[in-house]
């Protein structure tokens, strides 16, 4: 299904998918995906760009030795001018969750993403510092040296290598107000999308690695958390050309 909301964008409904494009002169490049049964959301930064992490929208937790994580979204979408703003809502657990996502106009190797979410419903949340309650968390893969979606990971300003298992961050978490997940070019990708987020209030940020050696595997994930629940929630998501994110420390890991 088809749906042409206003302006230069286009909007196509396919197996639970909603894929998003934007008028680039003559043409239509897709710029973003929604999957709808998870609320699993992925952007690139344009032509030439690769798809690689997601971010996920509906909040995380942990209840009761539950891990609540991915769940299905409705969605409906407006114009306001030249942005396009997508309204979801999902239940997780016990909470009801509605949430707007806002993209202006793509910058030449740059979309941006606004997200304002709100949570209804009472969770008691278990103690699992970094990780009780996560509004916001990335998705991603990297199972070897020259197969990966994601080169480094980002807490605050500084840049993390990420191990074959285990956590990311040092713990106990920094509190920070951005995290990301670099992209770049290996063996099984070329420019990857870096994806961003630039939190409105700081929270702490930690990540761990799942052993894989599957590359359709997310093996990666990294996210802000609370330590309660959180009945309202604002950031930005920031998608990327990797050839502008800052130098790494000596070389690239897995680049080529």
């Amino acid at each position: 299904m088809i749906h042409e909301p206003s302006g230069d964008w286009l909007l196509t409904e396919t197996r639970g998918q909603l894929r998003i494009a934007h008028r680039c002169g003559d043409s239509l490049p897709q710029i973003g995906a929604l999957h709808l049964r998870e609320s699993y959301f992925r952007l690139n930064y344009g032509p030439g760009a690769g798809w690689g992490t997601s971010v996920i929208l509906l909040p995380i937790y942990w209840s009761e030795g539950c891990c609540y994580h991915g769940a299905r979204v409705r969605a409906g979408w407006r114009t306001g001018g030249p942005d396009l703003t997508i309204d979801l809502e999902g239940c997780i657990g016990d909470l009801e969750v509605a949430l707007s996502v806002t993209l202006p106009p793509p910058e030449p190797g740059l979309v941006r993403a606004r997200v304002r979410g709100r949570a209804r419903g009472a969770v008691r949340l278990d103690r699992r510092p970094g990780e009780a309650f996560k509004p916001v968390m990335l998705s991603s893969m990297r199972v070897a040296p020259d197969l990966w979606d994601a080169s480094w990971a980002l807490a605050g300003e500084r840049r993390h290598a990420i191990p074959e298992c285990g956590w990311i961050a040092p713990r106990p978490a920094p509190v920070c107000d951005t995290l990301g997940l670099l992209g770049g070019s290996c063996k099984w990708k070329t420019n990857a999308t870096t994806i961003r987020i630039a939190l409105d209030e700081p929270l702490e940020v930690a990540g761990w690695v799942t052993p894989s050696h599957d590359p359709n595997d997310d093996n990666v994930g990294l996210w802000a958390a609370s330590d309660r629940p959180l009945a309202e929630w604002s950031y930005t998501i920031l998608a990327s050309d990797p050839a502008d994110d800052p130098p790494a420390p000596g070389s690239m890991p897995g680049a080529l």
